[in-house]
């Protein structure tokens, strides 16, 4: 387990910055002697990490890199695919230097980037009425 947070707390250290800070929490609980929330906040502190090493544990992830267009009409470069994973290959550097990383966290995070949350919060419609709106003044501004 703690090989497991040795890898994947320095990549995602907002992770590790809210396990400290609910260790910090649970000793100054100590030393107030508050026992009934320091064995809350621990509880939550060992859920926490369970959460964290029972999602990353024993799993790989594959993205597709998609190349760059090359000007050679001859040369059709490639798209390439990256695995990772805990115990290989957690960081993959490539020939230019860019470091590589994927899991769940990166995962959550493109399904988070992706919602509209103007269609939630106002319906689907009024999102693209507010769109087309934003643009006709846009364009007549222009003119």
């Amino acid at each position: 387990m703690i090989e497991v947070f040795k890898v994947f707390y320095p990549t995602h250290y907002n992770f590790a910055a809210l396990s400290i800070l609910l260790v910090l929490l649970v000793i100054y609980l100590l030393t107030k002697k508050n026992f009934k929330w320091t064995l809350i906040f621990l509880a939550l502190l060992i859920a926490f990490n369970v959460a964290i090493y029972k999602r990353t544990v024993g799993k790989t992830w594959t993205i597709t890199l998609e190349p760059e267009t090359s000007s050679d009409p001859y040369y059709t470069p490639q798209a390439k695919k990256l695995t990772f994973s805990v115990h290989k290959n957690w960081t993959i550097t490539d020939e230019k230097g860019e470091v590589h990383h994927w899991c769940w966290v990166e995962q959550y995070w493109q399904e988070f980037a992706s919602i509209d949350l103007v269609a939630k919060l106002w319906g689907e419609n009024s999102s693209k009425k507010m769109v087309q709106s934003t643009e006709g003044r846009a364009s007549d501004s222009a003119e």
